[in-house]
C-alpha cells in the first residue's frame, strides 16, 4: 500500500497522493490526507502500520476539497497540527468558500456541495510561507507554485518535490481536456518554477511518482497552449465567454454534463481571458449588457 521514495519519505498511492515523512522520534507528517474520511482513514492506517509511530501534523498544499477533505477526519482522531499555505487557508477553515467562489461569488447550488468540491472545516494551526520550515526535525522547503489556486504550495524534504497540482499526468488531461486554474498567469509561472526545483523523486498530487517532470510539464504546456492559440482563433470576432467556452469544449470534445463539471471550466476560461488580456492580447469592452473580447490584430 505505501511506497517507499526516500529513507525518511513514503507515499500513499491513491486518487490524490498523501505523503508521509518520519520525524524525529517517529513522529509522523503527512503531505494532504485525501478526499474524504476514507482516504484519510486508509492513509492514517498505512502511516501507522508500515512506517510506523503517530501522525502529528499535516501538511496542506493547497485549499481543493479533494487534498484537504481528509483533515477533518485526522485531526479528530490525532489532533495533528494543520500547516497550510497563504490564501489558501481560508478554504481549510470555511469550505463552503471554494465552491461559492466557482459558482460566481454567490450561494452554490446544492450538486455543488458533494465531497468533490465541499469539504469538512478543517482547522488552520500554522500558515505556511514559501521558503524554509523545520517540521518535527524535518528540513521542509515551502515551493510557491500558485496559480492551480491563489496559494498552492509544494514540499521539497529530502530531495522528494511533492509539487500539488501544478502538473496533472496524462490520464486527468484526457479525461478533464482544460485542468481548473484560478490564474493562468501565476500557474505559467510556477511550471516554470517547478522545472527549476533541484529534486531526485517528483510526487505529482495525482498520477504516478516519478523521476523527472519534464515530460508532463511539457504536456501541460501543450494543453495551454492549444486553448490559448483556440481562444484566439475565436475572439478573432467580439465573443461572449460563454461563447468563447462552447467553441473551446465543442474543439476538445468534451461535455461538461453537470453543474461542477461546467462551474470548474467556465472560471478557468476567465483565467485564460484574464492572462491574455494582461498579455495585451485580448480586449475586453462592455457593450450592450455584455462582456465582449476581442483578439488583437498579430496575436
Amino acid at each position: 500500500m505505501i511506497v517507499a521514495v526516500g529513507e525518511r519519505v513514503a507515499v500513499v498511492p491513491g486518487g490524490v497522493n498523501v505523503g508521509v515523512l518520519r520525524g524525529d522520534h517517529d513522529r509522523l507528517v503527512l503531505v494532504d490526507t485525501g478526499i474524504n474520511e476514507t482516504a484519510a482513514k486508509k492513509a492514517l492506517k498505512a502511516a501507522r502500520e508500515e512506517v510506523g509511530g503517530e501522525v502529528v501534523a499535516i501538511l496542506t498544499t493547497h485549499g481543493h476539497a479533494d487534498h484537504f477533505g481528509g483533515n477533518h477526519a485526522i485531526v479528530r482522531r490525532t489532533d495533528a497540527r494543520v500547516y497550510a499555505p497563504e490564501f489558501d487557508e481560508i478554504f481549510l477553515r470555511h469550505p463552503l468558500l471554494q465552491p461559492a467562489l466557482l459558482f460566481g461569488g454567490a450561494d452554490p447550488v446544492d450538486s455543488m456541495r458533494g465531497g468533490f468540491m465541499l469539504a469538512k472545516p478543517s482547522p488552520v494551526d500554522e500558515v505556511v510561507k514559501p521558503g524554509p520550515l523545520v517540521v518535527e526535525g524535518l528540513e521542509i522547503e515551502v515551493v510557491p507554485l500558485a496559480g492551480h489556486s491563489p496559494g498552492q504550495v509544494g514540499y521539497l524534504v529530502d530531495g522528494v518535490f511533492f509539487c500539488a497540482d501544478v502538473v496533472l499526468p496524462e490520464a486527468v488531461l484526457e479525461k478533464y481536456k482544460i485542468p481548473y486554474l484560478f490564474s493562468l498567469t501565476n500557474h505559467l509561472w510556477a511550471l516554470d518554477v517547478a522545472g527549476s526545483v533541484p529534486y531526485t523523486t517528483a510526487v505529482p498530487g495525482h498520477g504516478p511518482v516519478v523521476d523527472d517532470l519534464s515530460g508532463l510539464i511539457d504536456r501541460n504546456q501543450a494543453t495551454i497552449n492549444a486553448v490559448q492559440s483556440l481562444i484566439l482563433q475565436v475572439t478573432a470576432q467580439p465573443s461572449g465567454a460563454g461563447t468563447i467556452m462552447t467553441a473551446v469544449l465543442a474543439h476538445f470534445e468534451h461535455q461538461a454534463t453537470d453543474a461542477p463539471s461546467f462551474y470548474l471550466l467556465q472560471p478557468t476560461i476567465a483565467a485564460f481571458l484574464a492572462h491574455l488580456h494582461r498579455m495585451e492580447r485580448v480586449t475586453l469592452t462592455i457593450a450592450g449588457n455584455q462582456a465582449l473580447w476581442t483578439a488583437v490584430a498579430g496575436s
